[in-house]
């Protein structure tokens, strides 16, 4: 173990202004994980409470995903004041929303309040992935998101720890809801530490909200959408509705559900973060992408079409190692192609082309669910994202790029000026 995890370590040591800000960016990610996660995990005691059946949970799944295409907003107000503000107001979204969903009083509340919830935790993430793309180092750059992945997955796994007291009553949902809102205390001392982004420079022009989709752009932004979106109508349903396969499909408890799922998933997702932040940083974005979502696929499926414990848990593993070793090179990628001056706003289109795929792939599924059952559902789902995975040869490979540097050109010219 102790020579796996030196191999995994990152081949250009960070400097102390870089460990600053990932141990600053671990508060902001555990919160990310942990709160942003509790719809998820609440969602069987949510079901049975409100008394819904597959349908209307995809049904509002994909609505609570649809109005989080509002945090587009954020981003581009990244682009225009800064990255430091939005961040610090999606961050007390996310937290207050959710506290008001403990308190809500009927399942339409409910639903309007968690949309609220998700447009701050969508907004969150990608302005996320901006600051630390921009404040890294090229050689580290994508080791240092795989970290702040990792602290995301530890928030995940703690919450499904904190799951266990949902289950202890018909109303015990909402206590996950509120305990979920303590990460807002912190928030005084984010806005005392957290300072503006070193690559970000205030310009007189603002661009329009669309240039991503103009000539120069659109020809690099809409392969890394499709994909994004391939890998979000596969992955979201094949999260959220694991515990739900578990405890309502399979009779397992509360306890059980999510007891499987932590023990299984915390090496996997320490495995695929490291080994993908490790793996795209030395051989590249586009191989790291396409090997991880194949695994991660694979895992999933095994797991869908499993009723054996032991190879649940092989397929939880596996799917987990696929899944997070894709975050950091996807996530590095997608911010290294466009330039600085509408990077936030980028990112936050492909975000929204995510969020885009979680909702066709759960209003697809809605359809076919009844018909087909969940398994060949996300099967099906699972080879659209492998074909998808040839998307990654239309764009350049990003290895190595300097965001730091002043860009006043189309992606074109900032990639061709730069050493990969």
């Amino acid at each position: 173990m102790r020579g796996l995890l030196r191999h995994l370590r990152p081949s250009v040591p960070l400097e102390r202004r870089e460990k600053g800000i990932l141990a600053l960016f671990a508060v902001v990610t555990f919160t990310q994980g942990w709160t942003g996660a509790v719809l998820t995990h609440a969602l069987p005691f949510v079901r049975d409470s409100f008394l819904l059946d597959d349908g209307r949970v995809f049904g509002m799944l994909s609505t609570v995903r649809a109005v989080a295409l509002i945090g587009l907003m954020f981003s581009w107000w990244g682009d225009h004041r800064g990255r430091r503000t939005p961040l610090l107001v999606a961050f007390l979204m996310l937290g207050a929303f959710n506290l008001a969903t403990a308190f809500a009083p009927s399942y339409p509340v409910f639903l309007w309040l968690q949309a609220g919830a998700r447009v701050g935790g969508m907004a969150l993430a990608a302005l996320t992935v901006v600051v630390l793309a921009e404040e890294l180092n090229p050689g580290v750059r994508g080791y240092g998101l795989a970290v702040a992945a990792l602290f995301t997955a530890m928030g995940t796994g703690f919450g499904l720890f904190v799951r266990i007291l949902g289950g202890r009553s018909a109303e015990g949902w909402r206590l996950l809801f509120a305990l979920s809102a303590i990460p807002i205390l912190v928030l005084p001392f984010l806005a005392k530490r957290l300072r503006e982004s070193r690559a970000y420079r205030q310009r007189a022009a603002r661009p329009p909200l669309a240039e991503v989709f103009r000539a120069g752009m659109a020809r690099h932004f809409w392969p890394m959408a499709l994909l994004s979106m391939a890998v979000s109508a596969f992955t979201a349903p094949a999260a959220n509705l694991a515990l739900v396969r578990m405890e309502n499909e399979l009779g397992w408890s509360a306890g059980a559900g999510s007891l499987m799922l932590a023990l299984t998933s915390a090496p996997g997702v320490i495995l695929g973060l490291l080994a993908g932040g490790r793996m795209a940083d030395l051989i590249g974005r586009r191989p790291t992408e396409v090997a991880s979502a194949f695994v991660g696929v694979s895992g999933g499926i095994l797991f869908y079409f499993s009723t054996n414990p032991w190879l649940m848990a092989v397929g939880i593993f596996v799917s987990m190692v696929g899944s997070f070793a894709f975050g950091p090179a996807f996530g590095a990628h997608r911010t290294e192609l466009f330039p600085t001056r509408i990077r936030a706003t980028a990112g936050a289109w492909m975000v929204n082309a995510s969020i885009l795929g979680g909702l066709l792939g759960f209003a697809a599924g809605r359809f076919v669910v009844d018909a087909w059952g969940i398994p060949i559902t996300i099967a099906s789902l699972g080879a659209m994202l492998l074909a998808a995975t040839s998307l990654v040869l239309l764009v350049p490979e990003t290895r190595g790029i300097d965001l730091t540097l002043d860009d006043e050109g189309g992606p074109t010219d900032w990639i061709a000026a730069t050493p990969v």
